[in-house]
Formats: C-alpha cells, sequence, structure tokens
C-alpha cells in the first residue's frame, strides 16, 4: 500500500494587464497585505518593466520572494509572476 501526500495550494491570481509601473507594484503590494505568510500570488502583466521592477520591489520591501517569472504569450508580451508572501 502506498500513502500519497497531496498538498492544495490556495493560489491568488492577480491580472494587471494594461496597468503601467509604478502602478504594477501598488496592486501586487495591495494583494500581499491581504494575504497569509506562505500563500501564492499569481500576477499577470504585460508592461515589460514591471518584470524587473516588482521583483525588486517585493524583495526591498521583504513582503514576498519570486519563485517564478514565465512569458505565457510571445505575441502579446504577457507574463505571469507568482509571489509566496512572507
Amino acid at each position: 500500500m502506498m500513502l500519497v501526500m497531496v498538498e492544495k495550494m490556495n493560489i491568488t491570481k492577480l491580472d494587471i494587464r494594461g496597468k503601467v509601473c509604478p502602478m504594477t507594484f501598488v496592486y501586487t503590494k495591495l494583494y500581499l497585505e491581504k494575504m497569509n505568510k506562505g500563500e501564492i500570488l499569481e500576477v499577470m502583466l504585460d508592461f515589460p518593466v514591471a518584470v524587473e521592477n516588482i521583483p525588486a520591489s517585493c524583495k526591498q520591501q521583504k513582503i514576498g520572494n519570486v519563485i517564478d517569472i514565465k512569458e505565457v504569450n510571445l505575441d502579446k508580451k504577457t507574463w505571469i509572476i507568482t509571489i509566496k508572501k512572507i
């Protein structure tokens, strides 16, 4: 008999496509502040500068650790940044 443990992650999704810096981080920070330590936030965005600014600001303000950044749409330049609340 094999015992399999499955951990369900509670992932919050934030779609800020169409928003530009510094509002991209403002929206991200507002969501992270409502979350509990260890919870995951997926931020979908299309502003290229924010792909660097959001992770840097999260680290600087010690609000979250970026665990993944992936480009999901090459045609429309869309990314998903996955952040773990600290």
